[in-house]
């Protein structure tokens, strides 16, 4: 044999021999059985529950292998098992840890499944889990702890994780969630250049409801600047669907420790196309978000019906939101987060509403001081919709609060309408064309005052106005309604969102009239604004 022949030989025994050497001494010193008891002796002993594992294999060429791993709930199994997964392997090359680089062959998670459960409102079963990684430390800080804008002292690379089969099931007194077929799969991860990621997952709502989800993600995540706290997503393509309702989009994301930028992002929600632009500024202390949503044709019908299959809201616990509502935000238990700046814009071109139709509506806001109690809310806000109609309905089932406080003035019309027979100065007002709706609002300290509302129609014209104490939750409007050449018709409210009193200002000729449109009217009010 020539002696190049022979040095190749040789050369390429080396590894095959350290391989075989590495594998009779994970044998010796590190044999399956001692594997499992280390794994399963440092889990228990850091989680304070009790773990349980089938198998482990380790070896130089397989990697590590777990199969079997349970995590009980607190204390022990006799409780319950809080989290499995049916194995779990980690391959390494070895080579090069001596270059500093972390290249992983193979990283895989199959079947791993938790199960979270609500105790009572803030407390869960991995709530003792939590305390316990976020107690702070007594030490000192560890010498060469990663900060923002440090480097990482090693490369990692991997080329392939995955994660299939996974199960993620939710309950608490008034919900029960089912998250499952969850996959997701890391091509190339890299700290140091972009690599694919594709994921999905269903979920399917058990109670109260019977709302049902899924969502695809295909896209790449740069993490090059991780250092420094930024992150750049490349979303090729995000797919969802809720009970019917489809969502697709496709655009670019970026994350800096400032702020939150998607510069543009298109698709389609619905029947119509979709783009949002949106950016989310000092997101963690003070958020300053702005959003612009362009959106061609919208049936709300199909958002009715997906918070139909959604079922009943969860009755409140504890004190009554009124009560919660009435107290400052300051000293409120649980308030939690600072006050949110928002503006931006929404245009969509054609929508749909029970029998509501309008072309171009428009709806833009700049607001600031945003908290749960609405006590600091400031700001302004105008709504604009163009050639529509309305075809007054007897029930308001199924309608949002929000909405129906939008058509309260078509409300109004019905209900005097429906008296035109004894007036025989109102029309029927049974289908109403506009050729413009228009409103414009002031926030100040909580309380919104409407500047403009009105609606222009061959039936009536409706102008409303006055100004609402959001906190306090009491009413001070006024209504004008003009039918051709009548004098205009008034109508006052006043008291509170669970109390409205309701007075109409006509001629001495049309009170008795009035004295039957007022009880029902009263009742309008009620049901809009009482609180569930």
């Amino acid at each position: 044999m020539p002696t190049f022949y022979k040095i190749l030989a040789a050369a390429a025994l080396i590894p095959l021999a350290g391989i075989l050497v590495l594998t009779i001494a994970f044998k010796i010193y590190l044999p399956p059985q001692k594997v499992r008891q280390l794994v399963v002796e440092a889990a228990g002993k850091q989680l304070h529950r009790e773990v349980r594992l089938k198998s482990v294999a380790l070896g130089p060429i397989k990697g590590l292998v777990l199969e079997g791993l349970e995590v009980s709930e607190k204390p022990d199994f006799k409780a319950g098992t809080f989290a499995a997964i049916e194995s779990f392997r980690f391959r390494i090359q070895w080579l090069p840890i001596l270059r500093k680089k972390v290249v992983i062959d193979e990283i895989s998670l199959s079947g791993p499944s938790v199960a979270v459960t609500q105790i009572k409102p803030g407390v869960f079963n991995f709530s003792d889990l939590v305390a316990a990684s976020t107690a702070p430390a007594v030490s000192a800080p560890r010498p060469g702890a990663a900060e923002p804008g440090a480097t990482f002292p090693f490369e990692l690379r991997a080329g392939h994780v995955s994660l299939n089969k996974g199960l993620i099931s939710y309950k608490d007194s008034g919900a029960q969630w089912r998250l499952s077929d969850i996959k997701a799969v890391l091509t190339g991860l890299s700290l140091s250049q972009p690599f694919g990621v594709e994921a999905g997952f269903k979920a399917q709502q058990l109670a109260p409801g019977s709302l049902g989800a899924r969502a695809e993600l295909d896209g790449r995540v740069d993490l090059s600047g991780l250092s420094n706290g930024r992150i750049f997503a490349d979303i090729r393509k995000l797919s969802a669907d809720v009970s019917g309702l489809g969502l697709s989009l496709a655009g670019k994301v970026q994350v800096t420790p400032e702020r939150i930028d998607i510069p543009e992002l298109k698709g389609r929600f619905g029947d119509g196309s979709l783009v949002i632009k949106a950016s989310v500024l000092d997101y963690s202390r003070a958020p300053d978000a702005r959003l612009d949503v362009e959106l061609s044709a919208l049936d709300a019908g199909q958002l009715l019906a997906v918070a139909a299959a959604a079922g009943p809201a969860a009755p409140a616990q504890g004190k009554s939101s009124a009560k919660l509502a009435a107290k400052p935000a300051a000293t409120r238990p649980g308030q939690s987060g600072p006050p949110v700046k928002t503006s931006g814009k929404v245009a969509i071109g054609k929508m749909l509403y029970r029998t509501l139709r309008a072309k171009d509506l428009g709806l833009t806001w700049d607001l600031k001081g945003i908290t749960p109690d609405l006590r600091g809310l400031s700001g302004w806000a105008k709504l604009k919709a163009f050639d529509g109609s309305f075809e007054a309905e007897e029930k308001a089932a199924g309608q949002s609060k929000l909405v129906q406080a939008l058509l309260i003035p078509l409300s109004v019309l019905k209900r005097l309408g429906s008296l035109g027979g004894v007036l025989k100065i109102l029309p029927s007002f049974d289908r109403i064309a506009f050729s413009e709706i228009v409103g414009d609002y002031v926030f100040e300290r909580g309380v919104m005052t409407i500047r403009d509302f009105h609606m222009k129609s061959l039936a009536a014209n409706v102008a409303t106005g006055g100004s609402i104490d959001l906190p306090g939750q009491k009413l001070n409007l006024q209504m004008t309604i003009a039918v051709a050449k009548i004098a205009p018709i008034g109508v006052d409210v006043g008291g509170t969102f669970e109390e409205p009193k309701i007075r109409p200002r006509l001629t001495k000729d049309m009170v008795d009239p009035v004295k039957k449109i007022a009880e029902p009217a009263l009742d309008l009010f009620k049901g809009l604004f009482k609180k569930k």
